[in-house]
């Protein structure tokens, strides 16, 4: 790893190295760390409150704090916790062997980066350990949206452990920042990836349709067929269900544009635009009269449930393409804090 660290010169500090001597102390003085990790702690060794009895560097137990309460942060962050849903599965089962074997390797990175003589690193490269293909640990491939909120993520993780200083911290997201490039693996937006602004013949009336706009409008269609077959949601759309059982369709048209609009534009789409209510005002029957009752988890999880098999009877499934169903999946839990209202 030491050969691939060309990120270090972005964040060491200057070192230096204090020389002197006087008549009266002709000793030489200690060398100074002015690393970053000297900074956070250095060398100086100290119980590890993880394992009582045992020593570690000072510098690295307050590293593995860090990462320990970003991974903490991540895990309730509905924008990152999909992409790692494999650990988060485990630890939702008991079982931590993940999380210890993720905080020890991110730990061994960040020492080595911060300017740890005592530590290296030995994991995948950056690129590879962010590659699904590569690595099954990683959903799907981050975008730079996904970047960016794992920066905030390890400044809130930071900010728990009392690392709030600017010195400190603006290094650290200099360090993260130069790994841009080997992480983002997704620069194509998923409305483009599902056909975009490409213009197709629309199969519902005698214009045309941009391609990613009639995939996103195929799948929600198919999804509130599926829902309305569904008894754990029926409940919720009352109102619609009783439409179109007296052949009413103006309520599912409605419905259709308004979410196809909505997800065509959350999606990435520059040439469309959603002019309906907020999710939250969306899913409050005080304010929606079409929304029959306040959504829980549980509903929400039944939701996504129905999404992926609106995906699937349009040819997009987990075994042809599982990182694009999750990804899809991900969009939709992000939406969780304002749609479950119970």
């Amino acid at each position: 790893m030491k050969k691939n660290m060309k990120i270090l010169p972005v964040i060491f500090l200057m070192s230096a190295l204090t020389f002197g001597c006087s008549d009266d102390d002709p000793e030489t003085p200690p060398v100074v760390d002015n690393s970053l990790y000297g900074q956070l702690g250095g060398t100086t060794l100290v119980d590890d409150p993880n394992s009582p009895g045992t020593n570690i560097e000072q510098g690295r137990l307050n590293l593995r704090a860090v990462v320990d309460s970003t991974i903490f942060v991540i895990a309730a962050d509905q924008r990152l916790s999909p992409y790692f849903e494999v650990l988060l599965s485990e630890v939702g089962s008991g079982n931590t062997s993940g999380f210890a074997a993720l905080s020890a390797t991110l730990t061994d990175f960040f020492a080595e980066a911060t300017g740890s003589e005592n530590f290296s690193y030995s994991g995948l490269n950056m690129e590879d350990a962010h590659d699904p293909e590569v690595n099954s640990r990683m959903a799907f491939a981050a975008d730079d949206a996904a970047m960016d909120a794992f920066i905030e993520d390890v400044v809130a993780g930071a900010a728990q452990n009392g690392v709030t200083d600017p010195n400190l911290i603006t290094p650290i997201g200099d360090l993260l920042e130069s790994l841009r490039d080997p992480i983002v693996q997704r620069t194509e937006t998923l409305y483009n990836r599902l056909g975009g602004a490409n213009m197709v013949d629309d199969p519902n009336s005698d214009e045309m349709i941009e391609q990613g706009r009639l995939t996103f409008r195929a799948v929600v269609d198919s999804t509130i067929f599926v829902i309305a077959g569904d008894e754990r949601l029926q409940p919720y759309f009352e109102v619609l269900l009783s439409e179109v059982g007296s052949n009413d369709l103006s309520g599912f048209a409605a419905l259709s544009a308004s979410l196809t609009d909505f997800f065509s534009v959350a999606a990435g789409a520059t040439t469309q635009s959603y002019s309906g209510l907020n999710m939250v005002d969306a899913h409050d029957p005080e304010v929606n009269g079409r929304m029959a009752l306040a959504a829980d988890d549980a509903a929400m999880d039944a939701f996504i449930e129905d999404a992926v098999q609106g995906l699937a009877q349009n040819g997009v499934t987990v075994e042809n393409n599982g990182p694009l169903v999750r990804e899809i999946g991900a969009l939709i839990n992000s939406l969780r804090g304002a749609v479950v209202q119970r």
